[in-house]
């Protein structure tokens, strides 16, 4: 496999992954008595910065980073949490503007989630990850 098709590959594997961490630590954190609303936050930094390792790790790998991790990691934070606002965007508009999805909200869920991704990667990719960075 070219370069491309296994960094979207290895992109999505992180992707399922991190709602794997997010899911553990979002019921843990609940567990433990935190309300939704602080747990959820909470798992979203851990979700992200499981993805963060995972494509700083095996995705990007190739990248010559010179940058320190730590600002890398806020860098890749900032672009996963303007993926989740472009995520949310395009199922709300994706429900206004198409009668379907009101039958079938999941089709709102899934172009948000896929709009999200392409987000997310290309962020990842030229921003987070860019050589020399």
């Amino acid at each position: 496999m070219t370069r491309l098709p296994a960094q979207v590959v290895a992109f999505a594997l992180a992707g399922v992954l991190g709602l794997g961490v997010d899911t553990a630590a979002l019921y843990l954190l609940m567990a433990l008595g935190l309300p939704f609303a602080a747990a959820r936050a909470i798992s979203f930094v851990a979700a992200a910065s499981f993805t963060w390792w995972f494509n700083r790790r095996l995705t990007f790998r190739h990248v010559r980073v010179v940058e320190a991790w730590w600002r890398q990691w806020l860098h890749y934070l900032a672009a996963m949490s303007l993926g989740g606002v472009v995520n949310y965007a395009v199922s709300l508009l994706a429900y206004q503007a198409w009668p379907l999805v009101h039958a079938w909200p999941v089709l709102a869920l899934a172009l948000g989630s896929l709009a999200g991704m392409v987000f997310n990667f290309l962020s990842a990719r030229f921003w987070v990850f860019r050589a020399g960075s």
